[in-house]
């Protein structure tokens, strides 16, 4: 089998703040090995000391990689914090420069997986221009104060945090630092970072030590929003399991220059301890009062619900199971709630299966562990009506619920892949069966055409 084509860097790039950009595939590759090191992909002492979102610029700031939509030279330092991070992730796509790949688990079974996430990046909207998406490419407010946990700034309680645009001048401070290093919040860090006001403190030092000693929960939501600020909601990279068939988000580019991760380690006594090796008070343990029923309380709940709703619906014979294994996936790889399987009338030994809904417990006590506004019983109620709903459907020979699902996969999949793309996908496809066929049957229409040679040549005589 030959060697997949190697993916080159687009020539032509629409960005997010709307401008659109020329790439010399050429001049990155030369580029590259200055700055990483020969071979390329082995950044050597070079990553020990400056960040990876650094070295990535540098590579883009190289003679004649980056130019204006007219072809004049483009210095990527002007450009925003979002546009460079959709070029350094085409850079890492293309294998212009270094991306291990990293190590995984699968969110719905636990299988272990290994990929490097910008190798799956999905191009085509930013080659095609079509970031028109109101989800996908929602440009941030800076305008907004974005609320926050409650963190003590000074003297006050604040709940807020704003953001302002960063060039990528601007937030080189930022850029710089080592992904392995310790972050140290600093008053030039945040300026760094475009935090421009927490509350109503406008001071850089203030906000610095604030954030410094902000609560675990505080911090992690201020690095989403920079996240959410700085990195399109397209740059992400969707694995499919081979095990179970889930989708796996995965962050591109994989090296990003402030992590979400506790800026303090937590202290062995079970306490946090802050930069000055002191001991923090004990966080306050979550109150057990609503936590996630075990089994037996799930599925008795899942069995009263169903009661209620086969009466109301006028429907019975359906058996329930509560699965606590694996949740199977939809055809998009989203965790199923529950699922429906009609029943088969009776084969030659008489044996007739009853049509099932299952119920996946699994996936209910994930979407509680990740919103703790879920409401399990409420949620639980939706999902048994909803099956019933297919079987009912089913019984009268046309399910419009299970098109209209189908329908949203296919919408969900041509937003991230992007119409254009789509269509050409749609191409290659109908090409490669119409190559298949001729390849499996070409002795046939070989046998047609001699016979039709042969009968040709003795009605000629």
């Amino acid at each position: 089998m030959p060697a997949p084509a190697r993916r080159l860097l687009p020539p032509q790039v629409h960005l997010p703040s709307g401008g659109v950009v020329r790439l010399s595939d050429a001049a990155a590759r030369a580029r590259a090995p200055d700055v990483f090191g020969a071979p390329a992909g082995r950044g050597g002492g070079k990553r020990a000391s400056t960040g990876r979102c650094a070295l990535d610029v540098q590579v883009l700031a190289g003679p004649s990689v980056v130019a204006d939509a007219r072809g004049a030279p483009l210095d990527p330092l002007g450009l925003p914090l979002a546009d460079v991070h959709v070029l350094r992730a085409l850079l890492a796509s293309a294998g212009v420069v270094p991306e291990e790949p990293g190590s995984y688990t699968c969110e719905n079974c636990g299988a272990p997986f290994e990929v490097a996430p910008s190798s799956l990046l999905e191009i085509g909207p930013f080659t095609d221009g079509e970031l028109d998406d109101p989800e996908l490419d929602r440009p941030f407010d800076f305008d907004a104060s974005h609320p926050i946990p409650a963190l003590r700034v000074g003297r006050a309680v604040c709940r807020g945090v704003r953001l302002v645009e960063r060039t990528v001048e601007e937030a080189m401070p930022l850029l710089r630092l080592p992904g392995d290093g310790v972050l140290r919040v600093t008053p030039s860090l945040v300026v760094a970072m475009g935090i421009a006001a927490l509350g109503r403190e406008r001071r850089a030092p203030v906000i610095a030590d604030a954030l410094a000693s902000a609560p675990d929960e505080a911090w992690a939501a201020v690095v989403d929003l920079y996240h959410e600020a700085r990195y399109p909601a397209r740059l992400v990279a969707v694995h499919r399991c081979q095990g179970c068939g889930a989708r796996n988000d995965l962050d591109v580019p994989l090296e990003r220059e402030i992590a979400r991760a506790p800026l303090r380690a937590a202290g062995v006594d079970g306490t946090d301890a802050d930069e000055l090796g002191e001991p923090r008070a004990p966080r306050a343990r979550a109150s057990t009062s609503s936590a996630f029923p075990d089994l037996d309380g799930f599925e008795a709940r899942v069995r009263a619900a169903a009661e209620r709703i086969y009466e109301a619906r006028g429907v019975r014979n359906i058996d329930l199971f509560i699965d606590a294994g694996v949740p199977a996936c939809d055809d998009g790889g989203e965790p199923l709630l529950g699922c429906y399987t009609p029943g088969t009338p009776a084969d030659a030994l008489g044996i007739a299966r009853p049509p099932e809904i299952r119920i996946f417990y699994r996936t209910f006590r994930a979407e509680a562990r990740e919103d703790p506004g879920f409401d399990v019983d409420a949620e639980i109620e939706e999902t048994i009506d909803h099956e019933v709903i297919h079987h009912l459907h089913h019984l009268a020979g046309s399910d419009p619920l299970d098109d209209e699902e189908q329908e949203q996969i296919e919408r969900e999949q041509m937003r991230r892949v992007g119409h254009a793309e789509a269509a050409r996908r749609a191409r290659r496809g109908a090409l490669s069966d119409v190559a298949g066929f001729v390849r499996a049957t070409w002795p046939a229409w070989l046998i047609a055409a001699v016979g039709t040679a042969l009968a040709w040549c003795a009605g000629g005589r």
